[in-house]
């Protein structure tokens, strides 16, 4: 017998097993954890939809019950949204009986739609009695791999020109590179002292990449450059499986005229490229100019918006947001 139910975000043994088999650092246990403690607004839970077969769980959807519905336990730092999974089927069961835990709206975004489950639980979706809608939601730049030497040889020459001329430049000046595993405190106010001098907005939340870092040690490379002793550049990026994700970068302000991104960039492509094996980099959320020298392919994340009608959360949502949106999306295959 097959039931599905919500339940209080907790990963138990066999959760935190079904998760961590996702083959994504974003993925895991470790991941939604950081983000239900540092990220949900006054107010929103964090829970689990989770589906049973005989008493164990075959797949699990993390969500966020909020005043009209739910939406999926995601924040602006998610680039990869996907439910935990033994099998196809306990994906499609969790969409087929949305209807039961949506409350009246059900948003997810950052949705990969490329996943297996996540094409499974869209495919159930449409048959549970909620109305749905997808939208575009960004844009990300992505490069298979198989050694350094292939890779840095296919990108633009403005851009190895670039680096060979400012890393004669920056080693001159006292250039180092580290990359931190496993022990993170220093690594961890590095980055965040250079953030706070980088161009960069400040975090919406800020307590977000500490808890990160520890729940998910194993994963992070966190990279810094330094010019003369001053650590000018930091990097933190998310890897698993022989995947990785440039997550986070920022650099001082004071110190652009040596371009210390895009030194430490291509130096932690070269050490993790040989050091993990790497055979997948992507670059996170965003169509940034500058991503597409470093990658050359690029791949949307959608969102979707399901409303039960029969709410009055639900109605609204859909003559606001469902209709609008799938109009829109019309026009856009016409023209």
């Amino acid at each position: 017998m097959t039931d599905v139910a919500v339940i209080s975000f907790s990963c138990d043994a066999a959760l935190r097993s079904l998760f961590d088999a996702s083959g994504s650092a974003e993925g895991s246990c470790g991941w939604f954890e950081a983000l239900a403690e540092t990220t949900l607004a006054l107010g929103e839970r964090a829970v689990l939809a989770v589906a049973r077969e005989a008493g164990t769980a075959i797949a699990a959807l993390p969500l966020v019950q909020t005043a009209e519905g739910m939406r999926a336990l995601t924040a602006p730092y998610a680039t990869r949204y996907a439910p935990a999974l033994a099998n196809l089927e306990g994906a499609r069961l969790l969409g087929a009986r949305a209807r039961e835990y949506a409350g009246g709206v059900l948003r997810l975004d950052a949705v990969d739609e490329g996943d297996p489950g996540m094409a499974a639980y869209i495919e159930g979706l449409a048959a549970s009695g909620l109305t749905a809608a997808r939208y575009d939601h960004f844009v990300n730049w992505f490069e298979l791999v198989t050694d350094f030497d292939s890779y840095w040889r296919g990108r633009p020459s403005r851009l190895r020109t670039t680096v060979r001329r400012k890393l004669l430049q920056a080693s001159n000046a006292g250039a180092e590179f580290q990359c931190f595993r496993n022990e993170f405190d220093d690594a961890v106010a590095i980055y965040r002292d250079i953030y706070g001098s980088s161009w960069k907005a400040e975090e919406p939340h800020p307590d977000f990449i500490p808890a990160l870092v520890r729940k998910l040690a194993p994963e992070v490379r966190l990279g810094v450059m330094t010019l003369a002793g001053e650590a000018v550049a930091a990097q933190i990026w998310l890897v698993r499986g022989r995947k990785a994700t440039i997550f986070k970068l920022a650099h001082r302000e004071s110190a652009a005229e040596h371009s210390p991104g895009t030194l430490l960039t291509h130096w932690m492509a070269q050490t993790l490229i040989r050091e993990d094996a790497l055979t997948e980099i992507d670059f996170g959320r965003g169509d940034d100019t500058y991503k597409r020298d470093w990658l050359g392919h690029k791949r949307m994340r959608i969102g979707l918006i399901a409303a039960d009608r029969r709410t009055r959360a639900g109605l609204s949502a859909l003559l606001r947001e469902v209709i609008p949106t799938r109009l829109s999306a019309r026009r856009k295959r016409r023209s």
